[in-house]
């Protein structure tokens, strides 16, 4: 890329910092060229505020190498941000300074900046439209919600803008959720989130972003628009999506943990250890497998114990009680159905490969039918607990109904 292209395309990236960290003065540029290279500068302070960007071409024999630096000052006294990176594994893609600068205040944000998605939406109702990483059926979903807001909208509309980036194994790539305030007389105020369903660095998703903006022109024209812009991992808001939106299902999340982030637990099996359990799936929520792997099997064991105690069974000929010799125990006892056993086994056979060492890691989740077989063994895991709570269940007593009417003699109505 020519000299002349790149420092054009640094002026573009050193806007974009000024405005996601909020500066109103116009950095100062600096373009210093030669033989050996180039370096361009920014800079700019407003108060204890401001930043420092530098992008740096040094060769080394026929050999280039493209270095971009960015200091953030954001508080006095406090050491400033920094980062400072090879650029040449992104230099290739379109908007590759875009893409890093985006990178680099990202990293900056979620340093010092992190926002909290419990206080953004308290407790409101929080509704899903679309379906992630698609920009259909999107598009269309916020066309009607939009032009519907035209005519019922009270007050203002309030809009996040979460920018999510990938990582450089992901080439930079910048996209977008949104969440839309809706108010309106009839019914009580509710989110409609967005998410991820468009971006600047794919001519489709870019073209829905330009859509979406240009809807938001149109609510402006009749109606007070705040947007708040927040940077956030798109897997954070998806977990916190999973937890708190009235329906976040769709066939983009197979094998997910959908169902296990709306799962209470057993009541009777698990009393006493109520606190554990919070913190399997506090794990669990976390992505914090290995651990919540290890915390399931130990609470399926509990259960099983705890089931055992209820029903006033002795097992102390059981030397080492597991898992596996508490089920065939149970099963014996005619306390759980025998077909259950296999199942056990099956749990287990994954399950304890987790008290031995960090299993699953992100590596492992990255391979697709191993990701399966792990999230099935969450789902079997819980299912456990359902079949080991079931037996504590007391029966309901019928009263028998009989067809025979019984013989009631009517009064008669005296006569005058």
């Amino acid at each position: 890329m020519h000299n002349d292209a790149i420092f054009e395309e640094f002026i573009k990236a050193t806007e974009q910092i000024r405005k996601d960290l909020n500066i109103v003065l116009e950095p100062e540029t600096d373009r210093a060229e030669s033989d050996l290279g180039f370096d361009f500068d920014a800079e700019v302070f407003q108060d204890s505020k401001g930043f420092c960007f530098c992008v740096s071409e040094e060769f080394d024999g026929p050999t280039r190498k493209l270095t971009a630096t960015l200091s953030i000052y954001f508080q006095e006294g406090a050491a400033p941000f920094y980062i400072n990176e090879n650029i040449d594994y992104i230099a290739g893609h379109s908007n590759f300074l875009c893409r890093w600068a985006a990178w680099a205040v990202f990293n900056f944000k979620q340093a010092h900046e992190k926002i909290s998605l419990e206080s953004l939406f308290y407790e409101s109702q929080i509704r899903v439209y679309g379906l992630p990483r698609y920009c259909d059926p999107a598009e269309g979903e916020a066309s009607l919600l939009f032009n519907g807001m035209l005519m019922l909208q009270q007050d203002k509309v309030l809009i996040y803008k979460f920018r999510h980036i990938d990582p450089p194994s992901g080439y930079l790539t910048r996209f977008f959720s949104f969440g839309v305030w809706v108010n309106t007389l009839k019914n009580p105020p509710f989110w409609v989130i967005f998410p991820n369903f468009c971006g600047l660095d794919s001519g489709r998703g870019f073209s829905t972003y330009k859509k979406f903006g240009s809807l938001i022109s149109m609510l402006k024209e009749k109606l007070e628009v705040e947007i708040r812009n927040f940077d956030i991992q798109y897997e954070e808001l998806d977990t916190f999506l999973l937890g708190h939106a009235t329906s976040f299902n769709s066939i983009c999340r197979e094998h997910d943990l959908y169902n296990i982030f709306y799962y209470n637990g057993p009541i009777r099996v698990l009393k006493g250890s109520e606190k554990e359990f919070d913190k399997f799936k506090e794990r669990l929520q976390n992505k914090e497998y290995p651990q919540a792997l290890r915390d399931l099997r130990a609470l399926v064991q509990q259960a099983e114990e705890n089931l055992v105690k209820l029903k006033e069974l002795d097992y102390s000929k059981i030397k080492e009680p597991d898992v596996n010799k508490l089920a065939s125990f149970l099963v014996e006892e005619g306390i759980i159905d025998g077909r259950l056993r296999s199942w056990f086994q099956a749990f287990t056979s994954i399950a304890n490969i987790a008290s031995h060492k960090n299993f699953p890691s992100q590596q492992d989740l990255k391979k697709g039918v191993l990701r399966v077989k792990i999230m099935l063994t969450f789902q079997l895991g819980l299912q456990l607990l359902e079949e080991l709570d079931e037996p504590l269940i007391k029966p309901i007593d019928f009263v028998e109904f009989s067809e025979e009417i019984p013989n009631v003699k009517i009064p008669q109505e005296e006569s005058d």
